[in-house]
């Protein structure tokens, strides 16, 4: 889906679009050329014309103080133009002005992308009311992070909001293949996509963080205790002056009470905790598989797969057992994808050995 049709080339709607959208700032157009400019200057006629215009100066950053308050549904608000930059098909990404639609936590905002020229408008688009012109897009509503936001422009009239979340869990329409709408629907999708698909990992990681400063900043005695009262064993050595990390780490699943996992060196128990309101409330086992282990240059590197998760929020915690020691992995070496982990330590041949073994814990931070 790019500018290859004459129609759509001719289109003044669509011209204005793209360029909205998919080009970069002109002062960006007059930068030594790169990869990535050359490859859209290849696609974009109407760069290439601004390239025969006299350089527009680089624009002094601007220092505007200017007092920030938390969004609420039906406002509008620009981003943060740093989140502009290169993306996929030769586009420079541009933020768009985005309605809030709801604020489900103190980080996330769920918006509708919304466009200000109504020629671009079709089936199930909502107006944006008496006060803004354009419309907002059911079928393009995401989440980003409230700090991507950045000045608000007003608030629409009160019933657009509901409106288009309503019209966001109705069936769509779907445009004719090929048409003006067709295209720009797409382009709407995927510049959604670049902004939303970044916060929504980025929010993913800072969740996990959150969850385990939550864990970490538990009173020693209270981990103590909530350990107690789960099926785990713990090692005498475990008292109110361990650290709450090292706490989950000791701790191992009672043979008496949590089954044991396949007797192969392949398969190994990972303890799973369940956290509520910064207290562990449960804890089970479940069985992980070790599909790869390499060990080159001083670095073990394992990874694996667990057969399912429990539903919620998740933190990965990893550690090499040897010798009564815990260690922590390699800076920045672990990471996880739904059921797939993997995770590097730094060790000597000898710390390779059996009995050292990997120690898995999960926190598990049930939805809603």
């Amino acid at each position: 889906m790019e500018i290859y049709s004459s129609d759509l080339i001719d289109h003044p709607a669509w011209q204005q679009a793209w360029r909205l959208r998919c080009c970069p700032p002109d002062h960006l157009l007059t930068q030594p050329p790169n990869a990535l400019l050359t490859e859209h200057l290849n696609i974009c006629p109407w760069c290439q014309e601004n390239l025969t215009m006299p350089p527009w100066p680089t624009p002094a950053p601007e220092e505007l103080i200017i007092k920030r308050a938390k969004p609420s549904p039906g406002q509008l608000y620009t981003l943060d133009p740093q989140l502009a930059g290169w993306g996929p098909k030769a586009r420079y990404y541009n933020p768009p002005v985005v309605l809030i639609l709801a604020c489900p936590d103190e980080h996330s905002v769920l918006v509708s992308q919304t466009y200000g020229d109504p020629a671009m408008a079709g089936p199930g688009d909502i107006e944006l009311g008496s006060t803004f012109t354009g419309f907002a897009q059911p079928w393009n509503c995401y989440t980003l992070q409230q700090t991507d936001l950045d000045l608000c422009l007003g608030t629409v009239d009160k019933q657009v909001a509901p409106h288009v979340q309503h019209q966001h869990k109705a069936p769509w329409f779907d445009p004719k293949p090929g048409s003006l709408l067709w295209f720009f629907r797409h382009m709407e999708v995927e510049t959604g996509y670049f902004f939303s698909s970044r916060a929504v990992s980025e929010l993913i990681t800072a969740h996990d963080n959150r969850l385990l400063t939550g864990i970490t900043s538990i009173n020693k005695k209270r981990m103590l205790e909530d350990l107690h009262g789960l099926p785990v064993r713990l090692p005498s050595s475990a008292t109110a002056t361990t650290s709450p990390l090292e706490l989950l780490f000791r701790a191992e699943s009672d043979l008496q009470q949590l089954p044991l996992a396949a007797a192969d060196t392949k398969t190994q128990p990972a303890l799973i905790f369940t956290v509520k309101n910064n207290q562990l409330t449960t804890a089970h086992t479940a069985d992980i598989v070790l599909s790869g282990t390499d060990y080159a240059n001083g670095l073990l590197t394992i990874t694996g797969t667990i057969a399912s998760l429990p539903p919620g929020n998740h933190a990965w915690l990893f550690r090499w057992h040897v010798d009564g020691q815990l260690i922590e992995p390699a800076a920045e070496h672990t990471g996880y994808d739904n059921q797939l982990f993997w995770v590097t330590f730094m060790l000597t041949p000898a710390q390779t050995r059996p009995p050292a073994r990997l120690v898995v814990r999960l926190l598990c931070e049930p939805s809603g």
